[in-house]
């Protein structure tokens, strides 16, 4: 998935131009990294690091129905259809909700008690042969928490780890201080430099930055955009401004709109408005500005639009076509 500098999409009747986003390559990137961690590279004898996180469990929180054994398994399912199905660089506030909750589900997690993986807990002898591993009968057992390939471990297994490594980070007496491979793949770490959580915390902050240009393609009616304030005003001072006589030239009102940025407002009801012409609804981001692809034909129609929003009519105001309107006709 190529980094999105700035994006451009063909959307509905509309062009869209997106501002820089990057978590989806990060996305790819954490992916990718841990697919690659495999066997022995994360202590175990098979599978690799996105299974193991797919398969620990996430949602655990108090409203959920789910028991704390599948959440990671559904919630990673989604976030990976989300991306796979964006490719185009166009997310929507539904997305921007998934990943909200997705992150505060991985909080949840590592708030638990037992789920957190640092907390996953394992008991060793508090006495052991530091050569062989061997302990006397009636040794007392304490927990060990985070990642089971610890001291005592390899050194009990030394003849049989199978390539399985061992980083004494990865596991710990107290609670809340390890960093096995499951929590650096959610949190960051040596393995994992940006982990999950990461990703998800710079999603939600790129797409409530987002902005977008629209270049609206369309033959829809005009009307709609009258609702903007600058369009309107632009509209207003072309016309007045491209006046012969009583008549005024459609050609030299189709030139002082033509290729111009319109200021859009940033309120629900004009983003709405704007979100009809890209046929899609919901976009997360805002739509800063816009512009029209335009014909003389549809300068004509805007000009009648305007005369219809503000009431002044067309009676007095003939259009009519320059030599150069009528050449394109």
């Amino acid at each position: 998935m190529p980094k999105l500098d700035k994006n451009i999409a063909q959307v509905g009747d509309a062009t869209l131009e997106g501002g820089p986003i990057s978590f989806p390559q990060d996305y790819a990137n954490w992916k990718r990294k841990c697919l690659s961690l495999k066997g022995g590279a994360i202590g175990v004898l098979k599978g690799n690091l996105y299974s193991a996180v797919r398969e620990h469990a996430i949602d655990v929180r108090p409203a959920s129905d789910n028991d704390g054994t599948t959440g990671s398994y559904l919630e990673l399912a989604k976030l990976n259809s989300i991306m796979v199905s964006r490719k185009n660089g166009i997310f929507f506030e539904q997305d921007y909700e998934d990943f909200e909750a997705i992150e505060a589900d991985i909080r949840d997690l590592l708030d638990h008690p037992t789920l957190n993986p640092q907390n996953i807990m394992f008991s060793i002898p508090s006495k052991y042969n530091k050569k062989t591993g061997a302990y006397p009968k009636g040794v007392a057992m304490e927990p060990i928490y985070g990642h089971y390939l610890d001291d005592y471990f390899k050194t009990k297994h030394k003849d049989d780890l199978q390539g399985r490594t061992y980083n004494s980070t990865w596991s710990n007496k107290e609670q809340n201080t390890a960093t096995p491979p499951i929590y650096q793949a959610l949190v960051g770490g040596e393995l994992v430099p940006m982990g999950l959580l990461e990703v998800l915390e710079k999603a939600q902050e790129e797409l409530e930055n987002r902005e977008f240009k629209l270049t609206i393609d369309t033959a829809k009616p005009a009307k709609y955009l009258m609702g903007v304030p600058d369009f309107k005003s632009s509209v207003g001072k072309a016309i007045s401004s491209s006046r012969v006589g009583d008549e005024v030239s459609v050609s030299k009102v189709m030139s002082k709109l033509i290729n111009r940025d319109f200021k859009s407002n940033t309120d629900a009801k004009t983003k709405k408005l704007l979100a009809r012409y890209a046929g899609r609804k919901n976009i997360a981001g805002d739509f800063v500005s816009f512009r029209i692809t335009l014909t003389p034909a549809k300068t004509r129609k805007i000009i009648k639009d305007y005369y219809d929003n503000t009431g002044t009519g067309t009676k007095r105001r003939t259009l009519t076509k320059s030599w150069r309107d009528m050449l394109v006709v």
